[in-house]
């Protein structure tokens, strides 16, 4: 069975118009433990109600990383268990302000009000809403009693935090000091019920919370008859320890950012720094990559322009018939623009690329720039695609197929080998134009030449003639 808590401990601090009550709560599996309480009497020593909510949560070891959770008891609040279908965010919202204005005759703007939403009772379509309000002055009088701390996880009345919690069992609310509770939320099919009690009634701390939920040894100190009066902060350290204190963030009555927690703000900020760092590594390699790749490129051009000069150098020392294979050679020569990586640079990419745990399973196919692979290893390999498709030598990567086969995976891959950087694609489209420049030039001056050809033949024509009469 998997414990209720997710978190080691949690604080809690309660009060009323008498006395402040606070307990810091650990888990021990399934099981909880008061780690330490603390109680003090308002007025006591000339202290405020703030000065004592301070105090407490001090004496039962509050630091900024703990998760606290405060409560206001007393009258000013309600709350009401609803059924209601599913229902998306906004809907439930609109809602919940109709059925608000049912449980009570304020008008909303004169209320706070959240809600919970309750674990779904098997079988059922409908979700258990757990519907609270406080009145607005009641909301700020809870806050300006909470204004010492240094921040606050959340802000509600004890019997809203019931359920999951004591789920089956029943919650008598102690109102004020050596007081008999007033009220018993009692757990029904329908949600929990309000019943007023007695005022006769004075149930021990164990009968309203059992020992099956919570260890109150740490309480001994104090009379058995003031130890109830714990019961409601003990129930908010409880629910502080659990995910739900998470899972109803969005719906319970916001806090305002004062009291916004600010933990692990050292490890948040180390967190950054390394994303900066890594970003800057980042950048680093890939503009030096970058600019290896354009440097080899204007070593090629640099390779051609050289070797056409050699070319024109030898031209003029040459018969006419070494000129024309010459010129021929050149202009194949310049001709000759690579537009793509060739074998040996793409297989050597996808070899840094592949991990050394897989394999080739068969010939690395090579088609005009087009590659085809097949990879095998002990795993299929997630996001390889990804990974060749950022190498400045590959692209169009395709994941045909990927198959288990004899204990092992087998992923065949498809590619194009090119370049993929504004830098290349810029030299590429220079060295294009200045073909087609020399392509123009070139037809041009064949034009010119069988345009003297055919009329040194008309001349020839008109000359014959001429001599037959003589």
């Amino acid at each position: 069975m998997r414990s209720p808590y997710t978190r080691n401990s949690a604080i809690a601090v309660t009060w009323s118009t008498a006395s402040c009550h606070a307990v810091r709560i650990s888990a021990e599996g399934h099981r909880a433990r008061v780690v330490q309480g603390w109680r003090g009497i308002l007025g006591k020593d000339g202290a405020s109600l703030a000065e004592l909510v301070l105090r407490g949560v001090r004496e039962v070891g509050a630091d900024e990383q703990c998760y606290l959770v405060a409560g206001g008891n007393g009258q000013g609040w309600g709350m009401a268990d609803l059924e209601m279908p599913p229902l998306k965010e906004e809907e439930l919202r609109n809602a919940l302000t109709f059925e608000l204005r049912k449980q009570t005759p304020l008008p909303p703007e004169k209320l706070r009000w959240g809600y919970r939403v309750l674990p779904r009772i098997s079988g059922k379509a409908t979700r258990r809403i757990r519907l609270y309000y406080v009145r607005t002055e009641n909301w700020n009088s809870w806050l300006k009693a909470m204004d010492g701390l240094h921040h606050a996880d959340a802000l509600l009345p004890a019997p809203v935090a019931l359920d999951p919690l004591l789920a089956g069992h029943n919650f008598l609310l102690p109102e004020e000091e050596n007081a008999a509770p007033r009220y018993a939320y009692q757990d029904s099919p329908a949600g929990r019920v309000v019943h007023p009690l007695p005022q006769e009634q004075h149930p021990a701390l164990e009968e309203i919370l059992p020992p099956s939920f919570c260890q109150t040894q740490a309480l001994e100190k104090y009379p058995a008859e003031e130890r109830p009066a714990f019961a409601s902060a003990i129930l908010l350290g409880l629910y502080g320890m659990t995910e739900a204190l998470g899972n109803d963030h969005a719906t319970r009555i916001p806090l305002p950012e004062r009291f916004q927690a600010r933990r692990h703000v050292g490890l948040k900020v180390l967190a950054a720094c390394l994303c900066v760092v890594l970003l800057a590594l980042f950048a680093y390699v890939t503009s030096g990559t970058l600019s290896g790749h354009a440097r080899q490129l204007r070593q090629l051009d640099d390779a051609i322009r050289a070797t056409a000069a050699e070319l024109e150098a030898l031209q003029g020392q040459s018969d006419p018939k070494e000129a024309e294979r010459t010129n021929l050679l050149k202009q194949e020569l310049l001709d000759n623009v690579p537009t793509g990586p060739d074998f040996p640079t793409v297989l050597l990419a996808v070899s840094q690329i592949v991990p050394e745990s897989h394999w080739s399973a068969d010939a690395f196919e090579w088609r005009s720039g087009k590659v085809n692979f097949r990879l095998q290893g002990s795993q299929k390999l997630e996001g390889l695609a990804g990974k060749l498709e950022e190498s400045p030598y590959l692209g169009d990567v395709t994941e045909r197929l990927s198959t288990m086969v004899g204990g092992s995976y087998s992923q065949r891959f498809e590619l194009t080998a090119r370049y993929d950087t504004p830098l290349e694609a810029q030299i590429r489209k220079n060295r294009e134009e200045e073909r087609l420049q020399r392509e123009q030039e070139r037809l041009r001056k064949e034009q010119e030449a069988r345009q003297a050809d055919v009329g040194e033949g008309e001349g020839a024509e008109d000359w014959e003639p001429m001599e037959e009469e003589e």
